[in-house]
């Protein structure tokens, strides 16, 4: 919809713990009013509502912006990530071990269930699935995440519910983190998630966009600190104790630095030879 840059910044919120710190600090720096608006939905709804400019920015699906990057620009130096490899909520679930799966696919001529949450995470498996594994080509289907398990089938997990399977696997399932799988294929941490803003974004909305930023940066800097408080706070998900939020938080990292950029190049340049995107794009920052 239409939107004048006058208005509050529309920012929005993946509704998952991978950015739970950040906005519990974020939120009564910059509570919701006449500046500010705040937006929750999975990744794949967020990329949807930024390429419509029904919000300003997001942290939303890194393929979302390789996918698109001329209607976009991004937040620098922040990005959600896995710290080094394990990622423990960017799963993929099989009811056979990994090395068996095309022979099992071959027999039964079952599909791959994709997840309709995500974007970066569909696109990591059939980079994997190609490049690490070389797995023979397999049929894609995407289903409502949290619906995978019933069917039987392999599937995608991403967000809060591949963290409850991960802390507790189903019975007869095997688990793959996909973060941990990139790394060992490509050796760098793997980007899930850039902080995307539409593109065009200017006056009050840039302004603001210009102080959330910093105060973001001033976050990310002091959670070395202040995490291990944090994960006590009365606002902590009940299905998940303080000592499983503390080491998950731990894998997750929000820097995009010189390793994170450098990753999610070749990322996209994987991407391009699949078909997934036409190029590989630059960089383009709004600040």
């Amino acid at each position: 919809m239409p939107h004048e840059d006058n208005g509050p910044l529309r920012l929005g919120r993946i509704a998952y713990l991978n950015v739970w710190p950040l906005y519990e600090a974020l939120v009564p720096a910059f509570p919701e009013g006449p500046d500010i608006r705040y937006v929750p939905g999975h990744p794949s709804a967020l990329n949807a509502a930024l390429a419509s400019g029904d919000i300003d920015a997001a942290p939303a699906s890194a393929f979302a912006y390789l996918a698109k990057p001329e209607a976009f620009t991004l937040l620098p130096d922040l990005c959600i990530r896995a710290a080094t490899g394990p990622i423990q909520s960017v799963l993929l679930l099989s009811p056979v071990p990994l090395a068996e799966l095309p022979t099992h696919l071959a027999r039964t001529g079952d599909p791959v269930l994709l997840s309709g949450a995500s974007a970066s995470s569909n696109a990591l498996l059939k980079v994997l699935w190609r490049f690490a594994w070389k797995f023979p080509e397999v049929r894609f289907e995407t289903v409502p995440p949290g619906t995978g398990l019933a069917t039987g089938k392999p599937f995608v997990e991403i967000g809060d519910l591949a963290l409850a399977r991960f802390l507790d696997a189903p019975d007869g399932w095997h688990v793959t983190d996909l973060g941990q799988a990139w790394l060992e294929y490509a050796g760098t941490p793997f980007v899930f998630a850039l902080w995307i803003v539409r593109e065009g974004l200017a006056g009050k909305g840039l302004s603001g966009l210009r102080r959330m930023h910093e105060r973001l940066l001033a976050i990310n800097a002091a959670l070395p600190r202040t995490l291990a408080e944090l994960v006590g706070a009365p606002s902590r998900p009940d299905w998940i104790g303080p000592g499983a939020l503390l080491a998950y938080l731990r894998v997750v990292n929000y820097d995009f630095d010189a390793a994170a950029r450098a990753s999610l190049i070749y990322f996209a340049e994987h991407c391009r030879e699949l078909g997934l995107i036409p190029a590989v794009p630059g960089l383009r920052f709004a600040l």
